[in-house]
């Protein structure tokens, strides 16, 4: 509904009064204002608002709303709706409600869109509002739904309210304001503010902000970001946007929202010049305006228009949310007036961006009530005669407080305005209260651009010949009528325009008053041609000019307009030409011209000349009758030149020119004529073409072969388009060497070229490379060609040689098997064959190379030609080079054979190993190469092992080690496994194997504690052997660990031990077997050891181990007792 303001004290209640007619209510004004006195009448008209003034205010919170100006776009609704509205806005029923409140949700609300992709919805306000006082623009906006990420936001917008706001722009990140490179923004935008969800408002994609210095910052999410004026694809530029403290939207599974999921937004525009704009957020919906938080403030740069209208929008596309707007509230900053007007041009229709004499401006006249209510209202416009309002409101129609109308009328630009440059107009409006005392608005100015006065004319001129015999052409004594036509062409009125013309009098009317597109004919009295006017031959030709001024007094620009009409005269020449060949169809012959000149017109001519383009042609001589220059009709002048031939005429063929011959008759009109003759030549057209390849032969792919190529114009005509192919594929583009312009050669000049080719497998198979290229040239006469051919021999070079043998065995190696077309016929020798030979392999040149640790002999012929013996040095192995040379009708060639003498091998040694491992401890690994040995210094693998059938647990090796995993239980005692060993692993096949044995000495596990009821702490003196007891403990202990009785050993280092073992056994007539108790480093000296077992003596010993793994036997050190332990039970 449209909002309401405070209603004036003094104000009485319109059905207090009752229904009155109005001489009535008149009757009831006098007798009030008789009662109430002087007082009254002071104080009712003066009706001073005392706060802002409230101009809109809609909840949507109901079934429907009643201000017809609410317009919806898309899938706008009212989530209370239940049934098309009667009345008032066509906002209704919603007919998606995908997360979004149910009819039956008190308050309802505004839904621009529900949680559904790709849903559009908005509401516009096609209801200009005053822009005077300023806008305070509030209402509650809510986006969530169930995903996190958000769609694109509401749109909040500002535009020109005298342009029609009937849709909104683009949807997306434009948000119903800016535009798209596809779409055209809203229409007159002022101010859109993106209530930014998504973040694309601020962004310049899609062409949001075309035009514009800042048309973007890139995509900023919930944020508030404004974008400033624009029309059509232009403007709407990016002003500044910040982030609020708290999201815009709210992730929720409810359909309805509670108040903490809205946002309560605050939008102020100052009333100045350049409005400034606040934008305030309050923490959730319906919040107090003094909770709110100001988010941004920015000074607007382009003046803001007379009046506003506004409207909102929202979208989803791939991300969804359900968009909701309730208690939107718009008031005036400043105080309005009790009757505000605003008048402005009607921008309904596009208007021209000056207005001209004649054309009629359209006004809007915005009048808002924020008084009381009035009736009988006018608007009055001293340039508009007629003003009319919608729904009658001019006279005695009720204007309700809170309500704008807009009112509309026009003016037609005056001459007297036309010449102004800006036609200022004020307006007012007054109305009577329901005592029918005056309400009178403030006074409202537009100004309208009046088009710059370009004053322009238009001259139409016409004539009539009387011909009188009917020759179709003026002769002496007939007359020719004139009329001329003056037409205002400009846009402001013209007076004194006047037509003149030196040929004629009397010319009527003498002037005249032209408005805008207005003509007038002149008329004037007839021409009689003259014995001149013959005379001169020319087309009797007459110009007028037309003149006037504006009403300021400015002269217009004159126009002009003129006829030609023949006159019975003519001028004419004739030409001949003749030519005569001496000294042949070659350069620098001779051609003579001669020229016969006619005067065939009916005037003398003079100025009589004779013109021919041909380059390099003599003077002309010329032969008179009389006057040189001057023909009288009827005479003859003879001329003749001469010319050289050139090349470029022999190329053509011929030499054809045209010559002119110019004359002038008395009256300037000139008489022409031509003559062309053409002197046919001779030519020849022939070409000398060669081809050359080097080198002669290319051994192998990859070759490179380098083709030149000469070609000469042996012809007598210029040759283009000279050019070379050679069709092979591979031949790189021919590299020219040009004796003046590329692609021509003159007589006699010669064009050379090169290019390269790389030999493919194919051409050395093949044995050789033939490669014909052609030559082609355009001569004056057509194509000329001839070809050349190169053939370049294909024989790979012999290929180096190499082989291997033990040490002191001679090799034969057949060095020309793998050589192929080479040996066939070529000469072998292991002496010098060439100064230059080509190097194989490495060869040395031009001497062959002889084996430095060994010598070689090669035969040269017979049926072990090719077979080259090598014998190595007494002790030699390793690598020795010899070279042998090979000649043949493709080349000479020095190959390199390489020979290898390897080394006999010889076997390891391999020694036995042991380890020693516990029952029911862990793995033990052993590498059985680290005491074995090669001669040869050969790498060592293991290549298996035959554990015997009696050996507990399990035994394994790899290459390099040997793993063994003792059982849990089992036997004890010592247990031989065979292994073996190979030399040159990394070469399978050519190692020697050897064996030898890992011994798996196998010991029990200790004893398991129990716990015990009793110990004895005794310390041993390390040097003597004895053991003292110092305390018996008779409490009883559950764990074996906790206060167990300790022993204490030491000894002496040994030299070179590897490692120390420490062993237990069981003291007594027969002891127990020994148990591994520890193995230390061979640096150690000492060891801590606790019972396992009481009412028992143990016994330890220490084993140093000099080289445990080489089967090498420790002696067990002295074994040291310990006392019998006091009333131990237990374990």
């Amino acid at each position: 509904m449209v909002g309401t303001r405070a209603r004036h004290a003094a104000e009485p209640s319109r059905d207090a009064l009752g229904p009155r007619s109005r001489p009535g209510i008149r009757r009831l004004s006098a007798l009030v204002a008789t009662a109430l006195g002087a007082a009254l009448l002071v104080a009712l008209p003066a009706q001073t608002a005392t706060a802002a003034s409230q101009l809109i205010t809609e909840s949507f919170t109901g079934t429907s709303v009643a201000d017809a100006a609410w317009k919806p776009l898309g899938s706008a609704c009212l989530t209370r709706a239940t049934s098309t509205p009667s009345s008032g806005s066509t906002l209704g029923v919603c007919s998606s409600r995908t997360q979004s409140p149910p009819a039956s949700a008190n308050p309802g609300a505004l839904q621009l869109t529900d949680n559904r992709a790709s849903a559009v919805g908005g509401v516009v306000y096609d209801n200009a509002i005053p822009a005077s006082g300023g806008l305070d623009i509030k209402f509650d906006q809510y986006q969530y739904g169930t995903s996190s990420g958000g769609a694109d936001g509401i749109g909040f917008f500002l535009t020109d309210g005298s342009v029609p706001l009937t849709s909104a722009g683009p949807a997306g990140g434009s948000l119903g304001y800016a535009q798209t490179t596809s779409s055209p923004g809203v229409a007159g935008g002022y101010l859109g503010v993106g209530l930014d969800a998504f973040g694309n408002f601020s962004s310049p994609t899609e062409g949001r902000g075309t035009g514009c210095a800042n048309a973007g910052v890139g995509q900023r999410p919930n944020t508030i970001a404004l974008r400033g004026p624009g029309q059509g694809t232009t403007g709407y530029c990016y002003l500044t946007g910040a982030s609020p403290a708290s999201s815009l939207r709210a992730t929720t599974t409810l359909s309805t929202p509670t108040a903490d999921l809205g946002r309560t937004i605050r939008i102020t525009v100052s009333s100045a010049r350049l409005p400034v704009v606040t934008v305030y957020v309050g923490a959730t919906a319906g919040a107090a305006t003094s909770s709110l938080t100001q988010v941004l403030r920015y000074t607007m740069t382009t003046p803001a228009p007379s009046s506003y209208k506004l409207g909102y929008l929202a979208s989803t596309g791939g991300f969804t949310d359900t968009h909701l707007i309730r208690e939107v509230s718009v008031s005036s900053i400043d105080d309005l007036s009790a009757l505000n007007l605003v008048k402005q041009i009607d921008r309904t229709k596009p208007q021209p961006a000056a207005y001209a004499e004649g054309q009629s401006i359209p006004y809007q006249f915005v009048l808002t009530n924020s008084g009381v209510t009035l009736s009988n209202v006018t608007v009055n416009d001293p340039l508009v005669p007629s003003v009319s309002c919608p729904g009658g409101l001019l006279g005695l129609s009720v204007f309700l407080v809170g309500a704008t109308v807009t009112c509309t009328g026009e003016h037609v630009v005056t001459p007297t305005e036309a010449m102004s440059g800006t036609l200022v107009n004020t307006a007012s409006a007054r109305g009577f209260n329901t005592l029918l005392f005056p309400t009178t608005s403030n006074s409202s100015t537009a100004t309208a651009q009046i088009a710059t006065p370009a004053p322009a004319l238009a001259l139409t001129k016409t004539g009539a010949l009387t011909d009188t015999n009917g020759n179709g052409r003026a002769d002496v004594g007939e007359r020719i009528a004139y009329s001329f036509v003056a037409r205002n062409s400009g846009n402001v009125t013209l007076q004194q325009v006047a037509v003149a013309d030196p040929r004629v009098t009397g010319i009527s009317p003498a002037s005249t008053t032209l408005a805008p597109g207005a003509s007038r004919t002149f008329t004037s009295t007839a021409y009689t041609v003259t014995q001149a006017d013959v005379d001169a031959a020319t087309p009797l030709v007459n110009t007028a000019t037309v003149s006037g001024r504006t009403l300021a007094g400015v002269a217009a620009p004159t126009a002009s307009s003129s006829t030609s009409t023949p006159v019975n005269g003519a001028a004419a020449l004739s030409l001949t030409k003749g030519a005569t060949l001496t000294g042949g169809s070659t350069a620098g012959a001779t051609v003579e011209y001669s020229f016969s000149i006619r005067n065939t017109g009916s005037v003398p001519l003079t100025g009589v000349a004779l013109t021919d383009p041909l380059p390099g042609l003599s003077a002309v001589t010329y032969a008179w009758p009389g006057t040189a220059g001057t023909l009288a009709p009827g005479a003859t002048a003879t001329a003749t030149a001469s010319y050289t031939v050139r090349q470029a005429d022999v190329d053509a063929g011929q030499i054809a020119n045209t010559a002119t011959v110019r004359g002038t008759s008395s009256g300037g009109v000139q008489a022409q004529a031509t003559a062309t003759r053409t002197v046919t030549l001779d030519r020849t057209a022939t070409l000398a073409f060669t081809k050359t390849a080097t080198p002669g032969n290319v051994p192998a792919a990859g070759g490179i072969v380098t083709y030149a190529f000469r070609l000469q114009n042996t012809g007598s005509t210029t040759l283009t388009g000279v050019s070379i192919a050679d069709p092979r594929a591979g031949v790189s583009a021919l590299a020219y060497t040009w004796p003046g312009t590329a692609g021509t050669l003159a007589p006699g000049q010669v064009v050379t070229a090169t290019a390269t080719y790389t030999a493919t497998t194919a051409d050395v198979q093949a044995g050789s490379i033939v490669n014909t290229a052609t030559a082609t040239a355009t001569a004056p006469t057509g194509p000329v060609s001839r070809t050349a051919t190169a053939t370049v021999l294909a024989v790979p070079d012999p290929l180096p040689d190499s082989a291997t043998t033990p040490q002191g065995v001679p090799v034969v190696i057949d060095v020309l098997a793998n050589d192929g077309p080479a040996a066939t016929g070529a000469t072998l020798s292991r002496a010098q064959l060439s100064a230059t030979p080509t190097l194989v392999g490495g060869a040395a040149g031009p001497v062959p190379a002889s084996p430095t640790s060994g010598s070689a002999t090669c035969a040269a012929s017979g049926t072990d030609r090719g077979r080259c013996t090598y014998r190595s040095a007494a002790g030699f192995t390793g690598v020795d080079v010899f070279d042998y040379a090979l000649q043949s009708g493709a080349g000479t060639w020095n190959v390199r054979v390489t020979v290898t003498v390897t080394p006999v091998n010889r076997a390891a040694v391999a020694r036995a190993d042991r380890l020693v491992a516990t029952i029911g401890g862990p793995e033990v690994t052993i590498d059985p190469r680290a005491n074995d040995t090669d001669v040869d210094g050969d790498a060592l693998a293991v290549t298996g092992a035959t554990p015997p059938a009696g050996l507990p647990g399990s035994f394994s090796c790899a290459a390099a080690l040997c793993t063994y995993r003792p059982p849990a239980t089992g036997p004890t005692g010592s247990f031989v496994v065979a292994y073996a060993i190979t030399d040159r692993p990394a070469a399978p096949g050519t190692g020697i194997a050897a064996s030898s044995t890992v011994t798996v000495f196998l010991d029990p596990a200790p004893l398991v504690p129990r716990g015990f009821t009793h110990r004895d702490d005794a310390g041993l003196g390390a040097s003597t052997g004895s053991w003292t007891s110092t305390t018996t403990v008779t409490a009883a202990t559950a764990s074996c660990v906790a206060g167990r009785p300790v022993t204490a050993i030491s000894w002496a280092q040994v030299p070179g031990a590897t490692d120390q073992l420490v062993e237990r056994r069981v003291a007594g007539t027969t002891p127990g077997a020994w148990i591994t108790v520890a193995r230390l480093a061979g640096t150690a000296t000492s060891f801590s050891d606790d019972r396992v077992g009481e009412s028992r003596s143990y016994q330890w010993r220490v084993r140093p181990d000099l080289h445990r793994w080489v089967g090498v036997a420790s002696a067990p050190s002295i074994a040291v007792a310990q006392p019998a332990a006091v009333s131990a039970v237990g374990c």
